[in-house]
């Protein structure tokens, strides 16, 4: 599959041309080389943020193109809303390839305004600026990421009523875009229900906006059109067709078309998808779909097999089931749960288990002992599995486990006891001991047993004021980037509260230099107080970690091509250092510098979604010791693209993901830092705690 997005090759192609390194070339001219100075500034000024504004602005306008061109992107990550009217200017600049540059600096900034301010943008742009650009089909899509209702209908109006449409991909990408925030019109409906129709080859991108959209009576009244593509030759457009089904509670489609995508597909994400919607339903006494379940029990592919399992959970089906499919589908999950043979993984294992716990409300046979034995991981899983039953042990169990030295279990034996308490409302002493534990267990210095804590504090249950000294006890003694997360947490769970004792220990936050934590900072105070303290947060503090090492980056290529060695087998990625070149040269450094990555496992795996690792702590929490700038791009996310991993803006660190599928929604809000080029059936083999043995340049 192509490594650009669909607009973004020309602009590519020319910027690694533009933007090679004095490492891979000879300057040719006093200008080339006065271009690359002006470059690495603007990589400079854009990766410290805001100390250096003035001189960035100046660049927008420079004699060479490629330099404003460089400007104007660096503005896609700044989001700087007061430069708006320069990146609207260099729409209609004479280089074509700026123009497509502001296009995405726009729409990428202009989700920081007002609605007013995005609504009088979209007007402008949709009805004054087209026709004076040729980045049009980039704009299209840009707009899909601010514009409001008004301006949904307005590029319908304009756009969507020719037959056939200009750009029309990019519109519906646009459309989706919308769909994605929430943002949906009648009008949108029907131009996208036009490519449903017999002799019509339909884009996989339709379906995919018209699931984003959810319920919608339109799209609802072109059912039977919609249940025929479920024979179409494009797997996306299947996965998202079984989503769409399963929003639009077509229990006759979810019955029968994707009874068959679940059980026939080829496609193992459509088949996982289709069991997602599967589960969704009632089936009590239906044997057929009970039977389909039971099977995908048993799946070659473990990403089908655990969806099933966690599917089947909520499809209604109990132990007052009397039919033989529901006797036989429990009778294989408590052979699975026990796995006396030891023939299943811990995922299915554990999953078994916590379906059953689910469904009967009891656990599966030598769960003690299992406790007793398990590695922390599936130890957290059991836990999650008794926490969902009616054992009587389940609260001591619980208890004990929140005292565990690894965050892992103590962090799911908190989940645990938090949905006990849901269960049990009335139940004042349990409710006061489990929140007295997430009290006390906001200092046990492990941040993710902090954060967890914290979050448990801010449900309505465990709500207090008493909380507010050990919250604001544990806010002081952390510190970002290696706190960051736990932070977050205790100060959202402080704006909740809400106590007047928090306001001066968080305006104090409003001078970090993490921006997350003067966002969140702002916010709760906000909760508080209920005033505007957006403008008293730090503008331009230079951030904790720098690392401007143009001469590596030099050193680079234009594509480094690495091997991800794994216990399944070797993924091949080329990085782009033009593209993200800090996020980029810190993933090098960290792997060849420090042998960062050798022996990590990939600690989050979600079907049909993505697999994640670099973390060294194993749990999702860890990092590199410091944290990165967002460098966001106009590249987007398909299968097989290499993204970082974030807590908000500017957090980045060593972790990174790999999807599955495409994810516009990802899209300009996590940086991309490569593409896999050659093992994407080893991407999709990956199981979660699968380890990799190394991350190695090959060129």
């Amino acid at each position: 599959m192509n490594t650009t997005p669909r607009a973004a090759l020309p602009f590519l192609v020319v910027l690694l041309i533009v933007n090679r390194s004095p490492g891979q070339q000879q300057f040719g001219s006093e200008e080339e080389r006065v271009r690359q100075q002006k470059i690495e500034e603007i990589l400079r000024l854009k990766d410290l943020r805001t100390p250096y504004r003035n001189k960035l602005l100046a660049l927008l306008s420079d004699g060479d193109n490629a330099v404003r061109r460089e400007a104007t992107l660096a503005y896609g990550t700044l989001q700087d809303t007061t430069v708006i009217s320069l990146l609207v200017r260099n729409l209609t600049e004479a280089d074509p390839l700026t123009q497509e540059a502001a296009a995405f600096a726009i729409g990428q900034t202009a989700t920081m305004m007002s609605e007013q301010g995005r609504e009088e943008l979209a007007y402008d742009l949709i009805w004054k600026r087209f026709s004076l650009t040729t980045a049009t089909a980039r704009l299209l899509e840009e707009i899909g990421k601010f514009g409001t209702k008004s301006s949904l209908n307005d590029l319908i109006l304009r756009f969507g009523t020719p037959s056939p449409v200009a750009d029309q991909e990019h519109l519906i990408m646009c459309v989706a875009r919308f769909a994605i925030r929430g943002v949906v019109s009648d009008d949108a409906l029907r131009f996208l229900l036009r490519y449903v129709q017999p002799g019509v080859n339909t884009p996989w991108q339709v379906v995919y906006a018209l699931q984003r959209a959810g319920f919608q009576r339109e799209t609802q009244s072109h059912l039977d059109r919609l249940r025929r593509l479920y024979t179409h030759e494009d797997p996306l457009l299947r996965m998202n067709l079984a989503a769409l089904l399963g929003r639009l509670r077509d229990s006759t489609g979810v019955s029968d078309v994707v009874l068959r995508l679940a059980e026939f597909d080829p496609d193992w994400r459509v088949r996982v998808n289709a069991f997602r919607v599967l589960g969704g339903f009632e089936w009590k006494g239906n044997t057929r779909v009970i039977d389909a379940f039971r099977r995908a029990f048993f799946d070659g592919n473990i990403h089908v097999r655990l969806t099933a399992l966690s599917g089947f959970a909520t499809a209604g089906v109990d132990s007052s089931d009397t039919t033989s499919a529901a006797d036989e589908a429990l009778r294989q999950l408590r052979t699975i749960a026990e796995n006396r043979s030891g023939g299943f993984n811990w995922q299915t294992e554990t999953e078994a288990a916590l379906v059953l716990a689910r469904v009967t409300g009891r656990m599966s046979w030598g769960w003690v002992d299992k406790l007793s034995r398990m590695q922390p991981k599936p130890r957290a899983r059991l836990l999650a599995a008794l926490s969902a039953s009616r054992e009587p042990d389940a609260r001591r169990v619980l208890l004990d486990a929140t005292c565990d030295t690894d965050p892992v279990v103590a962090c799911a034996a908190l989940d645990g006891l938090q949905s006990l308490v849901h269960r049990n409302p009335r139940d004042r002493d349990l409710r006061d001991t489990v929140a007295a534990r997430g009290a006390g267990l906001l200092s046990s210095g492990h941040i993710a047993t902090a954060a967890t804590a914290a979050s448990l504090l801010r449900d309505t249950l465990f709500r207090s004021q008493q909380w507010v000294a050990p919250l604001l006890s544990a806010l002081a003694a952390m510190r970002p980037p290696h706190d960051t997360e736990a932070m977050q947490e205790i100060i959202g769970t402080l704006g909740a509260i809400g106590s007047s004792a928090a306001v001066e220990p968080l305006i104090a936050l409003l001078g970090s230099p993490d921006p997350s934590l003067t966002l969140a900072a702002a916010s709760a105070l906000h909760d508080i107080t209920g005033n505007d303290y957006g403008g008293r947060r730090q503008q331009r503090a230079e951030p904790l970690f720098v690392d401007l090492d143009f001469a590596y980056l030099r050193s680079l290529p234009s594509v480094v091509r690495v091997r991800f060695e794994t216990a399944r087998g070797d993924v091949f990625v080329d990085l782009f250092p033009r593209i993200a070149p800090f996020s980029v040269m810190s993933v090098l450094k960290l792997a060849t510098q420090r042998g960062f990555y050798r022996g990590l496992v990939f600690h989050r795996v979600v079907a049909n979604f993505v697999i994640q690792g670099g973390d060294p702590q194993g749990d999702g929490w860890g990092g590199p010791g410091y944290a990165i700038r967002s460098e966001f791009s106009m590249l987007t996310y398909e299968t097989g693209t290499v993204g970082l991993a974030s807590a908000g803006k500017d957090t980045e660190g060593s972790q990174f993901f790999i999807t599955h599928s495409p994810q516009p929604h990802l899209d300009g809000r996590y940086t991309i830092i490569g593409k896999v080029t050659s093992g994407m059936e080893v991407v999709d083999r990956i199981e979660a705690d699968d380890r990799m043995y190394d991350l190695t340049i090959v060129q």
